[in-house]
């Protein structure tokens, strides 16, 4: 009961709350060219046209989106990767990059086989600058996604990165560490597959700083810059970043 009205309090809380990401480098603007210029890694067709063919691929149902600053835009209308995403009011439409969008939808094996079936989101797209800099942030750019809540079990199982998650585990040999709650092990799981799947070019989470106490903060790269948009492309590193070296 206790538990449950935290958890209560930390949807309420974090809902008006925008923290700017301190991304390393980020450019005034994704450099590169236009999303209507063909694209000789996807066949002579745009980069529009093969983002959008990826997510028709992986199933998701989009509709496109115009918004200042988004490269290839598409406001998400259902499941990603079978992940439901939900904005803390539940009102708030996903409206995002369409790079982000099929690295969302292709991260959904990882975070189902952890039997998660529901995300909430704080930030998407929204135009701001990095915290002490003039240089907007990748969410300007519809680029990256902050997410603070995991639920499982139809809603009974809830994981709240401010409450769950625990800080300062695993290294390079081994990245889970050895978290101490059930939760917090879940928690750590999702943070090392998606950190070393390739499909994000960040996952910033407590451990960076003060600002991300609460929430993961997931960064995609231009579609154009991406090496891997093979929707059907095994995701080996995300699935051994769980394995545990001999001691």
């Amino acid at each position: 009961m206790v538990r449950a009205l935290a958890i209560c309090l930390v949807v309420a809380a974090a809902a008006p709350v925008a923290h700017a990401e301190p991304e390393a480098a980020s450019p005034a603007s994704p450099p590169g060219r236009s999303p209507t210029e063909r694209d000789t890694r996807s066949g002579g067709v745009t980069p529009l046209a093969s983002c959008l063919r990826a997510l028709d691929a992986l199933g998701v149902q989009y509709k496109k989106a115009r918004r200042r600053g988004i490269d290839i835009g598409v406001e998400v209308k259902g499941a990603l990767g079978g992940i439901e995403y939900r904005s803390y009011d539940g009102k708030q439409p996903l409206v995002i990059d369409c790079s982000l969008a099929f690295s969302l939808a292709r991260a959904g094996e990882l975070l189902r086989a952890h039997g998660i079936e529901r995300v909430t989101f704080s930030s998407a797209y929204q135009r701001r600058n990095i915290r002490g800099t003039s240089r907007p942030s990748r969410h300007s750019f519809g680029l990256a996604i902050d997410v603070h809540t995991f639920f499982m079990g139809g809603g009974e199982r809830v994981a709240a990165v401010k409450l769950d998650y625990e800080q300062g585990l695993g290294d390079d040999a081994d990245c889970m560490g050895d978290p101490l709650t059930e939760l917090g092990a879940l928690l750590r799981a999702v943070d090392c597959q998606l950190s070393r799947s390739g499909l994000f070019r960040i996952v910033l989470t407590p451990d960076y700083d003060g600002d991300h106490y609460n929430h993961f903060h997931l960064e995609a790269l231009p579609w154009r810059e991406r090496g891997d948009r093979d929707p059907s492309a095994r995701l080996d590193a995300a699935w051994s970043a769980l394995d545990r070296a001999p001691r």
